[in-house]
């Protein structure tokens, strides 16, 4: 694809994930469409967005396009065993040419087996700290190109911002619900 083209159509795909995240507040609607989105846009198999537990030792799936349910099901994703998952959350985008014979990868087999050869992974920042990392998982060898890299890097910021919105509106919501049950006599939920 000519690089003119690749930019368009990434252009389209984040005017089309803006328009998605500015109609919702609803998280997981929206991060499944930012996931289907880039895939599509970077001409993946697959891509998902995974979200730092709140101990901040485990990268749980929040949304995912394209992986089967028992390469998702292969065991959780612990930052300390995942050298390319601690090199992502430290601010760098990645990307690994071949997931099946690079050590930095936590899961090799199970990759190989769903069919997974090349990824590219870019942190979600938010407030100057890793929230997560989105992920885009390819049946091919690749390299990604720069222009790919740095459409990722845009998504995941959209991402990052669509993440926090939504917890600051969940938030908001839980206070007002909790100031109306005070003032209605009833006990606040924990």
């Amino acid at each position: 694809m000519q690089p003119e083209q690749s930019l368009g159509k990434y252009f389209d795909a984040l005017y089309q994930i803006v328009m998605r995240i500015s109609g919702s507040l609803e998280l997981d609607e929206v991060l499944g469409y930012l996931t289907e989105e880039t895939a599509k846009a970077v001409d993946v198999r697959a891509s998902s967005v995974r979200l730092l537990d709140a101990s901040g030792t485990l990268l749980e799936m929040k949304a995912v396009h394209g992986l089967s349910d028992s390469y998702l099901n292969k065991g959780p994703v612990q930052v300390e065993r995942s050298h390319v998952d601690q090199q992502i959350l430290s601010g760098q985008a990645t990307q690994l040419v071949d997931v099946t014979s690079d050590t930095s990868f936590q899961y090799p087999e199970e990759a190989r087996r769903e069919g997974i050869v090349s990824l590219a992974s870019v942190p979600l920042i938010a407030h100057a700290k890793p929230i997560g990392v989105l992920r885009v998982y390819s049946g091919e060898r690749r390299t990604f190109a720069d222009a790919d890299m740095r459409f990722l890097v845009a998504v995941a910021d959209l991402a990052a911002l669509c993440i926090e919105n939504a917890r600051l509106y969940e938030g908001a919501k839980q206070s007002y619900e909790d100031t109306m049950n005070v003032l209605w006599g009833k006990e606040p939920k924990e």
